[in-house]
């Protein structure tokens, strides 16, 4: 597995890209020697990210972590519902999805169209 090797050297590595979070670094010298290759990739990632007004549960509002990069389940209360509850497989993050949010309409349509039986759908996920 490759998971949390440097993305040049290969040495262990824990250090994340800032930008997108999927490559893992060992120094800032080979985050730089690799940038060349990695700098559209990232980009991509990055716009791959959408802003979400998320509300936590009373219950998890103290253990959602400053720094967090993970995949969420996003799923709908109901099908006719703009109601969207979010949460990670370690529920370290758990709430919903506020009905003020400018991209809660796009989730919905992606959940509906690509998700599981059109309810549940999986998203890579960041919060700094």
């Amino acid at each position: 597995r490759n998971y949390k090797k440097c993305g040049v050297c290969r040495s262990i590595s824990s250090k994340r890209c800032a930008g997108c979070q999927m490559e893992w670094y060992c120094s800032v010298d080979c985050q730089k020697q690799h940038w060349v290759e990695h700098g559209s990739i990232c980009q991509e990632k990055q716009a791959e990210y959408f802003p979400v007004m998320f509300v936590p549960d009373d219950s998890a509002a103290s253990t959602v972590p400053d720094k967090i990069v993970t995949v969420v389940s996003i799923q709908l209360y109901q099908p006719v519902s703009m109601e969207m509850n979010i949460y990670d497989q370690q529920l370290r993050i758990r709430g919903s999805m506020s009905s003020l949010c400018s991209n809660s309409a796009n989730f919905m349509d992606i959940v509906k169209k690509q998700g599981f039986k059109g309810f549940k759908g999986f998203f890579n996920a960041k919060k700094d």
